[in-house]
């Protein structure tokens, strides 16, 4: 089995100290041969990803926005790359309409703007197992995590993922989801988690940084910057 080491680490990342790196490689490589990411390619891809999603940092997600960064995350179908700026709108739809996927963020600004927990609540309601916008299972179940792992029902398959690889240590991260972001530990494994659920080895093994960064993000966002780093850490493997 190819490991993990402080230097393929830095060249995935170089913002942390190499004193931070090493205090994580036990579960880096516990949890890469537990979840079988265990060959070169598997590991610069899993290391690059991380590095561009959250710097090997246990991020929670901010949800903080203005008015029209969150209009142009959240408001409009097709994504991003469908809002202009210019007009703080959606291109057009097929009706000639802007195409608003949550016409909220323009009506009612005053109570999703730089509020993490309306926005939230709003954008993941009704999705990945979530309840409905006054439930707030969208902010109480955000991004948390190496790779933001969102959603009640995600929450759920990976409480019992643990429990079944841990019977040691039972947990239940839907009654205590907070455990992701204040526990590093629990921030790694779900990110191998999310890798073996998405079953990206298999992509990995095909050596594609777009098509493993699609399983990951969704779409092609960093694109550059998640090749640079892949480039970097099979460099640092020879």
């Amino acid at each position: 089995m190819a490991a993990i080491t402080v230097g393929l680490l830095q060249a995935a990342d170089s913002t942390n100290s190499a004193d931070y790196y090493a205090a994580m490689l036990d579960a880096l490589n516990a949890y890469a041969l537990a979840y079988e990411v265990n060959t070169r390619n598997r590991i610069a891809h899993f290391l690059s990803q991380i590095g561009h999603e959250s710097a090997f940092r246990n991020a929670v997600e901010n949800g903080s926005y203005s008015g029209p960064r969150m209009r142009q995350v959240f408001g409009c179908k097709g994504g991003a790359a469908r809002y202009d700026a210019a007009s703080d709108n959606c291109a057009l739809g097929p009706d000639g309409k802007p195409a608003q996927l949550r016409p909220k963020l323009w009506t009612d600004e005053a109570a999703y703007a730089h509020n993490p927990q309306n926005l939230l609540s709003y954008v993941y309601a009704l999705r990945l197992g979530n309840g409905d916008e006054s439930s707030g299972d969208g902010y109480r179940y955000r991004g948390r995590g190496l790779i933001q792992l969102t959603g009640k029902d995600n929450y759920h398959a990976f409480t019992a993922c643990h429990n079944q690889r841990q019977p040691q240590d039972p947990r239940d991260f839907v009654a205590t989801p907070d455990l992701l972001g204040s526990d590093l530990g629990y921030g790694i494994e779900s990110a191998f988690y999310f890798w073996q659920a998405n079953d990206i080895n298999a992509v990995a093994d095909g050596g594609d940084v777009a098509a493993v960064t699609q399983k990951v993000n969704g779409g092609l966002n960093g694109l550059d910057d998640r090749r640079a780093r892949y480039e970097r850490i099979c460099n640092a493997m020879e």
